[in-house]
Order: structure tokens, then C-alpha cells, then sequence
């Protein structure tokens, strides 16, 4: 519950920086005001998890009611995909911020980036509701988790490789992001001070925000990765996955680090980021 309140909090104090704050309202503020909405939808959807899995009045009312359930796991892929894409825009952002300043620097930026964010949630929302209008396995009595209610095709083809792939293209993404950053400041160690002084500043703080963005990248890989490898595990062994308790026990916890990492992004923009800090002030 302690971890729960911090993500709300957290995230709520970001998004409403963002829109009180004008300096705050740049593209990739946009992007970063996303995430901390995506993560406060995926803390409340955790709630509704938490009572359909362990209170039995709420476990009994979920697995008799169709849609109820389908409602839900619809509401739990869509945050769940939302927040792996999310992601992967933060990195792109960064990455064309480094290497393409030019573009960058482009007034239609933030225009193009919010486009983008509606264009996204648009269609994950109506990728994910597949399930729910027909694409289903599901059954009265039967506990409403996907592994049961969707159908395999749907669950490994446009739910978890979908996801790998994701992964695995901001992790290059951030490989390079990290060379080109690491590059620039071995070439401004050389120069050493000097020269014009505003694009001095302008470039160093471009740099933070990079630095900034790239720990909140490291610190989604972190918190996700246990849950998505024992995630895998159950699904390609699920017999011997049934055969270690303790590893079932592992993969519960595991989700509670998936909620701190919702309620780490925050603190980050706060000690990271100037504007952040002082608007949290």
C-alpha cells in the first residue's frame, strides 16, 4: 500500500507540474507527463488485481462475469503495453535530441510528439480490445488471468514477443544514446572550456536531460526484467514452473517491483531534472 500511494503521489505531482507550469511544457516533458500517467493508470489497475487475486468475494464475482473480467484484463494489457512503448518514445526522443539537433530544435516538435502520444494510445487501445469483442478463451469458474481467457496466438504473437521486440530496440536505442553521450564529453574534456558560451549551456543541458532519461530507462529494465523472464519461464515450462512454489512466490514479488519502479520516476525527475525540482518545491 506504501509503495502504491508513493506511484499516485509521485506521478500525480509530476503531471499536475506539467500543465501548472509553462517552462515545464516542453516535447519532452510531453513524453515524460505520459509515463507518469501511464503509471498511474497501471498502479490502479494493480488495485483491481490485487482484489480479484486475494480477496475472495472479488475473486468469486470475477471468474463468473465475462466481461467484468475481459474489461479488466483489457485495462491491465493496455497499461502494460502503453508502458513499454512509452518508453521506447523516450529513448527515440533522446536519441534524435543527440544525434539530430537540428530536428530537435524544430518548432513542430512538441506538436508531432503529442500527435504521436494520442496516436498510440489510440491504438493500443483498440489492439488490446481484440480480446474483449470475441478473440477469447473464457470460462465460467475459470480464474480470469490471460494465460486462461486469451487465446495463445494472441497472447504470445501480439502481447509478449511485441514486447521483447520493444525491449530489445530501446536497449539499442540506449546503447547508442549512452556512446554518443560518453563521445561528447571525452570531445568537450579535450576542448575544455570556452567558446559560445550559450551553446555551451543549451548543449550541457540537453546533456542532463539525456543523463536524466537515460537512469529512468535503466531503472524500467531493472524493475521489469524479473517479472517478464519468470513471466516467460511459466509460459514455455509451465510444468516445471508448477513444480517450484517458491519460484511462484519469486514472480508475486516481482510485481511489486514493477510498482516501484512507478513510484522511482518521479524522485528522479525531482533530483535530476532543475525544473522538475523546483516545481515540486
Amino acid at each position: 500500500m506504501a509503495v502504491a500511494m508513493c506511484v499516485v503521489s509521485g506521478n500525480l505531482l509530476t503531471i499536475i507540474a506539467f500543465f501548472k507550469f509553462k517552462t515545464l511544457q516542453d516535447a519532452t516533458n510531453c513524453l515524460i507527463c505520459n509515463q507518469s500517467f501511464a503509471d498511474v493508470m497501471q498502479i490502479t489497475v494493480t488495485w483491481v488485481y490485487a482484489y480479484c487475486t486475494y480477496i475472495p468475494s472479488g475473486k468469486a464475482f470475477i471468474s463468473v462475469n465475462k466481461y467484468p473480467c475481459l474489461i479488466y484484463l483489457w485495462a491491465s494489457s493496455t497499461t502494460l503495453i502503453s508502458s513499454f512503448v512509452n518508453i521506447m518514445a523516450i529513448s527515440i526522443e533522446r536519441l534524435i535530441a543527440i544525434t539530430l539537433p537540428f530536428i530537435n530544435r524544430n518548432p513542430h516538435k512538441k506538436k508531432a510528439i503529442l500527435l504521436w502520444i494520442i496516436a498510440v494510445w489510440v491504438g493500443i487501445i483498440l489492439f488490446t480490445s481484440l480480446p474483449t469483442l470475441g478473440v477469447n478463451n473464457w470460462r465460467s469458474e475459470r480464474a480470469c488471468n490471460v494465460y486462461f481467457v486469451y487465446t495463445e496466438t494472441f497472447l504470445m504473437y501480439c502481447t509478449f514477443i511485441p514486447m521483447f521486440v520493444i525491449l530489445a530496440l530501446t536497449a539499442l536505442l540506449n546503447i547508442i544514446i549512452g556512446i554518443s553521450v560518453l563521445r561528447r564529453r571525452l570531445r568537450r574534456a579535450k576542448v575544455g572550456p570556452g567558446g559560445q558560451e550559450l551553446t555551451q549551456a543549451k548543449k550541457s543541458a540537453n546533456l542532463k536531460i539525456t543523463l536524466m532519461l537515460l537512469m529512468v530507462v535503466s531503472a524500467f529494465y531493472v524493475c521489469w526484467m524479473p517479472y517478464l523472464s519468470i513471466t516467460c519461464y511459466s509460459l514455455f515450462n509451465p510444468l516445471l514452473y508448477a513444480a517450484k512454489p517458491n519460484l511462484a512466490i519469486v514472480h508475486e514479488f516481482s510485481k511489486v517491483l514493477m510498482m516501484v519502479n512507478g513510484a522511482l520516476n518521479p524522485f528522479i525527475y525531482a533530483n535530476r531534472n532543475p525544473q522538475f525540482k523546483k516545481a515540486f518545491k
